[in-house]
């Protein structure tokens, strides 16, 4: 390519009397691009290098269809790649506000979205992000965390368009979906995985990041509940059970709630010979929440892990929902250490303090 260049003062030139763009040849001649049988041809024609004309033909090495366009994929690939910021192991050691806004995304994805097949095909995976219509204010921060951190901006809420309340947001990256996927966050459906913050995350000691992960869960799965008397704040998680109809006694009318069984009538029930409570609690629990309960005692809080209810699904199998439970005393600190950002519940929170 250079000797051809020669030719026509530069490449530029060269590129016109090729018929071919510019970048190109810059590609080809850095390697980017394989050159395909027809252009070698015109490019040696117009070199006029009879030696280098014989050295490329004893060195060169031709390559069918199938696979250029192969190696095309790649070199577009890896064009996607550089657009992206992907943080690696050492800088989340490093750089303690960027762990701290990597440990929110994942919390976010976990608790919020999920990553889903985009292209089953090419088993390429893609991530959304579902709020509640009234919650902008998270999807902002969600969306700063995202061009902070992989420098992909998500855009404005999309609407589902199927009448539910809700907002989304996408991120078509296969390469943030696969970060995501090697930092904790399976893909597919989430309640029946053992789903746990990688060790950057639960082993760092840094109070701002334990923060970080544990603030999207508040936000996510955290409901206000109580009075201005005694206020109280939960989160709450499912964990798929296997578990089916036929294991539970069939009345599910426990005081009249259709379909699900809350803790008061488990207590007394058994499944192949063992409590139901423990047997979800050793081979069920949501270890996420075990996750986030374990940051939390960290920080200070004093709260702890429970079922609440089992709920059947349309499949035939129970659902086991996992719960914690914040002692009333200490609702204020979710307001002061920044653990609860969506307006309304923080204006709850305020007012039955």
């Amino acid at each position: 390519m250079e000797k051809a260049a020669a030719r026509y003062g530069n490449c530029q030139e060269l590129a016109k009397a090729l018929d071919i763009p510019k970048s190109s040849v810059h590609y080809y001649l850095v390697g980017r691009l394989t050159l395909p049988k027809s252009l070698l041809e015109r490019t040696l024609e117009i070199a006029e290098d009879d030696d280098l004309a014989t050295r490329v033909a004893k060195s060169g090495v031709a390559l069918d269809r199938l696979w250029s366009i192969e190696h095309a994929h790649g070199v577009f690939r890896d064009m996607c790649r550089e657009k992206l910021k992907l943080p690696t192991r050492s800088e989340l050691e490093q750089d303690q506000e960027l762990r701290r806004k990597a440990a929110a995304i994942i919390s976010y994805v976990i608790a919020e979205g999920s990553v889903w097949m985009s292209k089953e095909v090419c088993g390429e995976h893609a991530v959304n992000i579902t709020f509640a219509e009234h919650e902008t204010d998270l999807y902002a921060h969600f969306r700063g965390l995202c061009l902070d951190v992989f420098d992909y901006d998500i855009g404005p809420p999309q609407f589902p368009g199927n009448g539910a309340k809700a907002i989304r947001g996408f991120i078509y990256s296969r390469f943030v979906a696969e970060w995501l996927i090697e930092n904790g966050v399976p893909a597919g459906e989430k309640a029946s995985k053992a789903i746990m913050f990688p060790s950057w995350i639960s082993q760092v000691k840094d109070e701002e990041t334990w923060e970080a992960a544990i603030q999207p869960f508040c936000d996510g799965e955290g409901t206000v509940g109580g009075n201005s008397r005694t206020p109280s704040f939960r989160i709450s998680q499912s964990r798929h059970t296997d578990l089916d109809f036929v294991s539970l006694p069939h009345d599910l009318h426990w005081r009249g709630t259709s379909r699900t069984l809350p803790s008061g009538a488990l207590r007394n029930m058994r499944v192949f010979e063992i409590p139901v409570l423990d047997y979800c609690t050793y081979v069920c629990r949501s270890e996420i929440l075990d996750d986030v309960n374990a940051l939390l005692l960290r920080i200070g809080f004093r709260t702890s892990t429970k079922i609440t209810s089992m709920y059947l699904k349309d499949n035939g199998f129970w659902s086991c929902t996992w719960e914690i439970l914040f002692p009333s005393s200490q609702a204020h600190m979710l307001l002061e250490l920044g653990l609860v950002r969506q307006s309304r519940k923080r204006a709850r929170l305020n007012r039955d303090i």
